[in-house]
């Protein structure tokens, strides 16, 4: 009797273990995988300011080939900045060794570009500008789309999309159009493929304006809160501004007569505040994702907890039966 007693609770012990194994086995991998999330949106976080980065410079490198050489010293400080950040970022990517190539792709583009940049023509410049940043946006949404946040329940899918998808392409068309705007403000003229360029990019941005109101309409609240919907008002405001200036002083005329300083400054504004908005949306991410990282640690170390019991339930009913 006894020893049917001790063999009923070294087999309960033994089934526990081989459950509370492959409980703990599977924290361990949403550990693991949310971890993972954590280490993409923060890459992803640095490919945002280098694409500032090189949005601007395309910017400056437009004004001074356009005649205002205020912009020549300016353009060196910025490109060492841009030098600086692509190391860290490729050593960041240590951890997701699937986006290296792409990445090194990136820094080969910036390479060539960056030496002859003040050497070539505008449209030589605006165009390899505009490759390289698609590259960086490439990757951006790769890495989100890669990273499964939509997933999740912290990161619904339409979410995703407008952090990494929608955010990203209004701030491009916005860069696209301060690059523009900026070269004929230097000029003093303007031809007409210029024109044809910004009013294509102004439908552009009214268009992906539209995308991102609809699309934070239909998320949660929680994920966008008032203070978030608070702060895309005035984003939505700038832009209306921006475009108006645009079309009354860049498009209305030939020859304008606008400071290309200036312009290129309240260009700059309106979009940081994309940018802006994009550090908000990020925010709430990592604030999800840490909710559930909590969660996770916590099942983690219960799972861990039992896989220990029914280890020494299992061992305390063999024992005996070994003496």
């Amino acid at each position: 009797m006894a020893n049917t007693l001790i063999l009923l609770c070294a087999a309960a012990g033994s089934a526990g273990s081989v459950f509370a194994a492959i409980w703990h086995c599977r924290n361990r991998s949403r550990l693991a995988h949310l971890a993972g999330q954590q280490t993409s949106i923060a890459i992803n976080r640095q490919l945002k300011q280098l694409l500032g980065k090189i949005q601007q410079h395309r910017g400056m490198v437009s004004g001074y080939l356009n005649g205002d050489a205020s912009f020549k010293y300016k353009i060196s400080a910025l490109q060492a900045e841009i030098d600086r950040e692509a190391e860290q970022i490729a050593a960041s990517l240590q951890a997701l060794p699937a986006h290296r190539a792409g990445f090194e792709s990136i820094q080969s583009r910036w390479r060539a570009l960056s030496p002859t940049v003040l050497h070539g023509t505008r449209e030589q410049s605006f165009d390899n500008h505009c490759q390289l940043i698609s590259a960086v946006l490439d990757l951006i949404r790769d890495i989100a789309e890669r990273s499964q946040l939509h997933c999740d329940s912290a990161c619904p899918f339409g979410f995703v999309e407008i952090v990494w998808h929608l955010l990203p392409d209004t701030a491009e068309a916005i860069g696209q159009t301060r690059a523009i705007g900026t070269g004929i403000a230097a000029a003093g003229r303007s031809l007409s493929t210029e024109r044809i360029k910004l009013g294509y990019l102004l439908t552009r941005i009214r268009n992906a304006a539209e995308r991102l109101e609809s699309g934070i309409a239909r998320t949660p609240s929680a994920m966008a809160g008032a203070e978030f919907r608070r702060s895309f008002g005035e984003v939505q405001q700038r832009i209306g501004s921006l475009v108006g200036d645009i079309e009354q002083q860049l498009l209305a005329t030939e020859r304008p007569e606008i400071d290309p300083a200036g312009f290129f400054a309240n260009a700059t504004q309106t979009l940081n505040g994309v940018f802006d908005l994009y550090d908000r949306a990020e925010a709430v991410a990592n604030r999800e994702l840490q909710t559930l990282l909590a969660g996770a640690t916590r099942l983690g170390r219960q799972s861990l907890a039992a896989l220990l019991l029914g280890l020494a339930i299992a061992t305390a009913g063999i024992v005996p039966l070994a003496q």
